[in-house]
């Protein structure tokens, strides 16, 4: 798959239940919402080595964008 086509695959399990696969649809709608289709390539990667895709933040302090380096693969 592609990354378009690994990123709507994610979105449709957004059903707001607070799943594990909710929170990370959730997750890359917002990281999509920073990054547009520069998430595309990062789904593409970490499909390819079985990870997901995880925000670096402080827990302490609210994030106003995110940018690729803020994203990484666990």
């Amino acid at each position: 798959m592609n990354g378009l086509q690994l990123f709507e695959n994610h979105i449709t399990k957004r059903d707001f239940s607070g799943s594990e696969a909710d929170e990370y649809a959730q997750l890359l709608q917002t990281i999509h919402l920073h990054l547009g289709d520069d998430v595309f390539p990062l789904l593409e990667k970490a499909e390819t080595e079985g990870k997901k895709l995880e925000l670096k933040q402080d827990d302490n302090e609210l994030m106003d964008s995110v940018v690729i380096a803020d994203v990484y693969l666990v």
